[in-house]
């Protein structure tokens, strides 16, 4: 069969693009499947296991020493930061808890959840989704990502103590730990070493959908909800409509610093007694996990531009 030297071209052309489309769904399809997401849903498990965990509780106590004993495990230096809020039910002992990955440059990504669960006098809560599938997954997160950090950052994996309300929610009455935390980095200087702030929240739920969070950074949302997209989850990362939250990111986005809270705010059993490990979606946590490792890079490279 004789082509012309036109339909030559055209073919030729059309093998690169083809070649390159190739290139791209390969490079989508390596991005999944990173997170494990039974590892996940194991987590949550056993922190559900030690039941209600409020702030200050024999149980926290718990869930505290297996965070720690997950993230020593994965070869990372822990810290600890112990503090006693003053709170309208007295001074109850809180703890932050963090693991370092450091990276080719001091300027950090924190990675983020909170690990307490809310108190209620009338039901025992454990809040599987709230906060234990944000826990479980950060974990996760900080065990793969020991396996290979996509960026030249240092990561920082937060467990945020006192997220929620002692009573009931106010400025003063929630968020003690990622206040906490963020004072404790002016105190020793370190402030200026966080670049970003990646905060999970609510993110297993089996009908999860996640908006663009107001109070986020824009940049932020538009990197990972992209990316959600990109990698055939806009079922999931919504593109249309906003949620607002009061959370952890707030303290770090006072200072300045880009934030993005990570947060599904329409799930069914929000601070109700049903939160538990059943109501959840392991694909969904795994989903989330990998959206935002496919992220990390991209946000590492929107950061250089604004040094």
């Amino acid at each position: 069969m004789d082509f012309s030297i036109f339909e030559r071209v055209g073919l030729s052309l059309f093998a690169v693009l083809l070649v390159l489309s190739c290139f791209s769904c390969l490079d989508t399809s390596a991005q999944i499947g990173l997170v494990d997401p039974d590892r996940v849903m194991r987590h949550v498990e056993r922190m559900v296991s030690y039941g209600p965990h409020p702030s200050g509780s024999e149980a926290q106590k718990k869930v505290e020493i297996y965070i720690v004993d997950q993230l020593q495990s994965y070869g990372l230096e822990v810290h600890t930061q112990t503090f006693q809020p003053v709170t309208p039910l007295g001074r109850p002992e809180m703890t932050n808890i963090w693991g370092v990955l450091p990276g080719n440059r001091e300027s950090v990504i924190i990675l983020a959840s909170h690990y307490d669960s809310k108190y209620f006098e009338d039901f025992p809560f454990v809040g599987a989704n709230d906060s234990g599938s944000s826990s479980a997954l950060l974990l996760e997160l900080a065990r793969t990502l020991t396996q290979g950090n996509s960026t030249d950052y240092s990561l920082w994996f937060a467990f945020f103590d006192g997220e929620e309300a002692v009573a009931d929610w106010t400025s003063a009455d929630s968020l003690y730990g990622s206040r906490e935390f963020v004072q404790m980095l002016k105190s020793r200087g370190l402030l200026h070493r966080i670049s970003a702030l990646i905060l999970l929240d609510m993110i297993g739920g089996k009908d999860l959908v996640l908006r663009k969070e107001m109070n986020s950074t824009s940049w932020l949302n538009q990197i990972i909800w992209d990316q959600g997209n990109q990698l055939g989850f806009g079922d999931i990362f919504q593109m249309r409509g906003y949620t607002a939250a009061q959370d952890d990111h707030l303290p770090f986005a006072e200072e300045g610093i880009p934030v993005v809270d990570i947060i599904d705010l329409d799930y069914a059993y929000w601070h109700q007694r049903e939160d538990t490990a059943d109501k959840l979606s392991a694909e969904n946590m795994g989903i989330v996990g990998d959206v935002v490792l496919a992220s990390l890079p991209e946000i590492a490279k929107r950061l250089d531009t604004d040094d």
